[in-house]
Formats: structure tokens, sequence, C-alpha cells
């Protein structure tokens, strides 16, 4: 073949390679502009407290009104109904100007009327959906004007998206009751831990996870069973669904048959909005769990 045509076919090979590429590019740079306007705005799960999203098309262009657009829009309620914000309406909402990738959010003093549990779920739905605006990398809180603490009293430090995914380490910590066996086996013994919100599951979930690793105190014993999952949990309406595998059923050596079902009751009941705990074993209802239970104090070793 003559030279001249090879030289040819690998100019044209060339400028395709070449064409492509630019046309990847166009291509690319229209799917990110376009992506850039649709973001997830965060809100909770009612039946689980976990946080769940839901697509935004942001209207604003600046990033100023893009807060004020998304600070709206986590306050109301989405299209979802079983979701809710993670803010109540009358909360009120304020910020500063975005500083080197800072934004602080300021509260009004009702927000301190919040439980601790919708505190983190408000703080968490904010930063994961604003740190979605260009030139917002983290969120400092205030009260009034003032450092948002947590639960210990030690002031929040600004948060970032990360903080709610795989970082343990994150001050959002939410203080609880749980409730493990004595040595005989015949009471239940209050420990109190702390536990990391991250919205990813909800606090039921990490409790039961917790009743399920067992106590890190000495004096305190397991009250479920080793192998035992916890398959599915929901609440509504004050009352609590725990559902467990068969391994539950398994008795534990010195451990009285109520223990266990109390351990749980107790330490869900003292959770917001939880009265009242049912259970079903993988999917189904079986003795001893066969009812809808109450907090029973009076198993409580040392209870008032």
């Amino acid at each position: 073949m003559d030279w001249k045509v090879i030289m040819k076919i690998k100019q044209g090979i060339i400028l395709f390679v070449v064409l492509s590429l630019l046309l990847a590019g166009c291509s690319n740079s229209n799917k990110s502009s376009k992506s850039d306007k649709i973001v997830d705005v965060y809100y909770v799960n009612s039946k689980t407290s976990g946080l769940v999203s839901e697509n935004h098309t942001l209207k604003a262009t600046t990033p100023k009104e893009q807060v004020e657009e998304l600070l709206n829009e986590v306050k109301h309620n989405p299209s979802n109904a079983v979701y809710k914000s993670a803010l109540p309406e009358k909360t009120l909402v304020g910020f500063t100007s975005i500083k080197s990738g800072n934004l602080t959010i300021n509260f009004d003093e009702s927000y301190n009327e919040l439980s601790d549990i919708d505190k983190i779920s408000g703080c968490a739905a904010i930063v994961k959906t604003l740190t979605q605006i260009k030139g917002v990398e983290e969120i400092q809180f205030s009260v009034n004007g003032q450092p948002m603490k947590n639960t210990n009293g030690d002031v929040i430090v600004p948060l970032a998206k990360d903080d709610f995914i795989d970082n343990t380490e994150t001050n959002m910590s939410y203080r609880i009751k749980l409730y493990f066996a004595n040595r005989k086996g015949d009471a239940l013994l209050e420990n109190i831990a702390n536990i990391n919100y991250s919205g990813t599951e909800s606090i039921e979930e990490q409790v039961i996870q917790r009743l399920i690793t067992g106590p890190d105190e000495l004096g305190m014993y397991p009250t479920i069973p080793k192998d035992t999952k916890l398959l599915n949990i929901s609440k509504a309406d004050g009352i609590c669904t725990v559902g467990f595998n068969e391994k539950i059923l398994d008795k534990l050596p010195n451990l009285k048959e109520d223990i266990t079902i109390y351990s749980i009751v107790n330490t869900l009941v003292e959770l917001p909005d939880i009265n009242k705990v049912k259970f079903t074993i993988n999917g189904d209802v079986e003795i001893p769990f066969d009812k809808t239970f109450e907090g029973k104090l009076n198993l409580i070793e040392n209870a008032d």
C-alpha cells in the first residue's frame, strides 16, 4: 500500500478519535451542567426515623439563593406521605454568608424545644442537603447566635456531609438507656450509653443492635441469644414492632425468660414516641412474644 494512503488512513483515525473525545467532552459537560441543578433534599422516614431523600430541581442560580431555596424545601413536607420534614415549620432558620466553604446556620429558641433525635435529624438533613451547593463544604450550627452544643455540653464543630455517612467520630451523639441482665439473671441493670446518629439507620435499630452486641461493663450480662438477627423494626402510633430470626427463642443459661423480653421492651420505651412493643419471629407471632408489651419497671434492679 502506498505510504500516502497509509498516512491518510492514520490521519483519519486520529481525526475520528479527536472528534469523539471532543463530542464526549461536550456531552459530559452538558450532563454535568444539567445534574448540577438536580439535588437531593433530605427528610425523615416517619416509620423508621432514618433519613430519606427526594429529587429537587434548583431554580435559584446563586449560592445564597440556593441556600434559601433548599432550606425552605427541608422545612416543608415532601410529596411522599411516609416522609416528613426534618424540622418543624415553626422553627425559624437563618444563615450567614458563605466564607471559605463554611456556612453558619442559626436556629431560634424554638429549636431547644425539640427532642434530641429531632435536633440530630434536622442538622443531618440540612448538612446533607446544603453541602450539595457549590462552595458549601461544611456547616456550623448555632442557636440564638450561640454555638450549638451536643448532649454532653461540647460545642459541635462544623459538620460536613461525610460526618453523617461513615465517620463515627461525629459529635452528633444521642444518649440512651440500655437494659442488660444482672449476675443472677432475674433482674435488669441500667446502662447509660451514647450512640452516634448518622441518619442512615433509625435510633431504634441502633439500640437493638447494641443490645444484641451485649454489655461492655462488668457485672452486666447479655439478654439476647448469640446469632440473633434483627430482621426489621418500625414504629407507628406509639407502638414499636421488632422482627427477629428464630435465634431469639434460644434460652440463655441462668436467665429468666421474661428478662430477654423486658430488656428489649424497657430499652425501647425509653425512646421518644414509643409506649408499647410488639414482636415477630421470622414474620410470625410466637410464644412467649405473642402480645403487646409495656415497660416493666419492677424488673429493674435498684429502680425507684
